[in-house]
């Protein structure tokens, strides 16, 4: 949509400075920034970690912590300064005409309410004269406008039933349940697989087209601004560096900082050589075109894994469990890097976990350096944590924040396959490697940055000497160049370490540029797999080519 440059902006700031004040200090997070956001407009705001992108957010839908506050400049919502309306007008104003979906959808909902009971409430909030069957319909129409599958079953369901994007997914419906004038959208695709992510893209700029709502995008994903957004302002250390169309900064940047962002973008590269139909799924999910040697033995053997999840039930009132996994089969060769694809809800993170240990199966066999692994057992014989580690997609909540860094490191030292006797000089070596200085071990989780988060975590996994890594989306909520540095980190440790990795990741880009070979998941079963050179070139699987074709036009060659 191309704004009129006539009509006055529905948000402005002006000025706006705004510091974080502690004992010791008075530390500026945000220096003079100056915005304007017309109605219908999708404003993009991109940086790297810390740049102030979320504080810009926050200070608009007033959720600043204490800490923080206002120095100088102003908010101007249609021409009035939010600072100078009474608390009640103010609060009224954000709650009803802006709205908010927030990155991090785990702390966004409520554990203890189903999906429906939280939907339900918000839809009450902004619509009271509704009818309880009215409200629930409304619901279940928001649930299957953001692609959730089963919405009437899913309504039921509470947040631990649903998988990372399934829960973004219902953020988003949330935020849609009134009728707001801006949408402040901080990451809200950042979870969600390629698919996905286009059909929440294209959802938002529909309620753009038929609304006139406006939203201010808040995100690292070049993909998603090329896509979506109409302006552009690039922000770093708290000051806006450049801002303009989204098709004129990102075909000509101008500041060195914005060319930098742009050239850490993955691209996924697309051979041009004819298709060929595909001769997956022979041996061992693996196409024929495969150049990994036969005769090397695999580190880790899946073969005919299934598993389901059930509700609770009492008597005749039981329903069938749902299958998560069907039946799935794959091999990791040693000092590989193995890739899963799929969807949101496809069962990738699943079969990580139970390779991991951390969850069961209802039958199956997986076989890790020649020993058995009982599926079914909560029991691991032996442990699994010696023999294979994980890298979880939220760093923040894998990390214990009780713990200062130091203690988390030794405990993996400690409880390793080889532990060392000189702890301290194991983790020095590992900080170092990564680039976190010592004095980090003192720290707690929260006084980190999300890439300073993940290091530590992949840290933990290496000390602990792991044959294998389980790494599930270890870089999707992470900015593009911390996410060029984590890629690099965890290649690294493949090369040097001797260690075998399943990398699970929704981003095609990042699977080709790390991966010898490729599973694609769909609906809990293994639908295509081979090299990246026959999935990315030659593979005619629908759902395959569906993916592909789901990546940003602007960041494929």
């Amino acid at each position: 949509m191309i704004k009129d440059i006539t009509q006055k902006p529905l948000l402005e700031l002006k000025k706006l400075t705004i510091s974080y004040r502690s004992r010791s200090q008075t530390r500026p997070v945000l220096r003079n920034v100056d915005l304007s956001l017309h109605r219908g407009e999708i404003l993009g705001l991109i940086g790297e970690s810390g740049a102030g992108k979320s504080t810009v957010g926050n200070a608009i839908i007033g959720l600043l912590a204490p800490e923080f506050v206002q120095t100088s400049g102003s908010i101007l919502f249609e021409g009035r300064a939010l600072e100078g309306m009474d608390e009640q007008e103010r609060d009224a104003l954000r709650s009803r005409r802006i709205a908010a979906i927030f990155q991090d959808h785990t702390m966004s909902l409520d554990p203890l309410m189903s999906i429906g009971a939280q939907l339900t409430e918000a839809i009450r909030a902004a619509c009271p004269d509704l009818s309880g069957k009215q409200t629930r319909g409304r619901a279940i129409e928001l649930l299957t406008r953001v692609g959730i599958e089963s919405p009437s079953e899913r309504y039921h369901s509470y947040p631990h039933q649903l998988s990372g994007g399934q829960r973004q997914r219902v953020v988003i419906a949330i935020a849609l349940s009134g009728t707001p004038d801006i949408i402040v959208a901080d990451e809200p695709t950042s979870a969600l697989d390629a698919t996905i992510q286009k059909q929440i893209l294209q959802l938002l700029r529909e309620l753009v087209a038929e609304t006139g709502v406006s939203i201010i995008l808040v995100t690292h994903d070049m993909g998603v601004i090329s896509e979506i957004a109409d302006t552009v302002v690039v922000m770093r250390d708290g000051n806006v560096v450049e801002h303009g169309s989204t098709a004129t900064l990102l075909d000509h940047p101008v500041e060195p900082y914005t060319r930098d962002l742009l050239a850490a973008v993955p691209r996924l590269r697309i051979s041009s050589g004819k298709r060929t139909d595909p001769t997956f799924a022979v041996v061992n999910n693996a196409s024929a075109d495969d150049e990994e040697p036969a005769k090397r033995a695999a580190i880790l053997v899946v073969s005919g894994v299934t598993k389901a999840f059930g509700r609770t039930s009492f008597g005749w009132s039981r329903k069938p469990r749902k299958p998560a996994l069907q039946d799935i089969s794959l091999e990791l060769k040693p000092g590989a890097i193995t890739g899963i694809v799929g969807e949101s809800g496809s069962g990738k993170s699943t079969i990580g976990r139970i390779i991991a240990g951390l969850e069961t199966a209802c039958e199956g066999e997986i076989v890790i350096d020649g020993t058995r692994v009982d599926v079914a057992s909560r029991r691991q014989p032996g442990g699994m944590l010696g023999r294979v580690q994980m890298i979880f997609q939220d760093p923040a909540m894998s990390l214990n924040p009780r713990l200062p860094i130091g203690d988390t490191l030794a405990e993996s030292v400690r409880f390793g396959s080889a532990p060392s006797t000189d702890a301290r000089l194991a983790i020095s070596v590992i900080m170092d490697r990564l680039g976190l200085p010592m004095t980090f071990l003192t720290r707690y989780p929260h006084q980190l940055s999300g890439g300073q988060k993940q290091r530590v975590c992949i840290a933990r996994a290496l000390l602990a000497k792991p044959r294998i890594i389980v790494a599930d989306e270890p870089t999707s909520a992470l900015d593009v160049s911390v996410q060029a540095e984590i890629v690099e980190l965890l290649g690294q440790a493949v090369s040097q370490e001797g260690i075998s990795m399943l990398f699970i990741s929704h981003d095609l880009a990042l699977v080709q540029a790390l991966c010898s070979s490729i599973y694609i998941f769909q609906n809990g079963s293994v639908v295509d797999g081979g090299s990246p050179e026959f999935i990315f070139g030659r593979s005619t699987n629908a759902y395959t080519r569906c993916l592909i074709d789901a990546r940003p036009e602007r960041f494929t060659i």
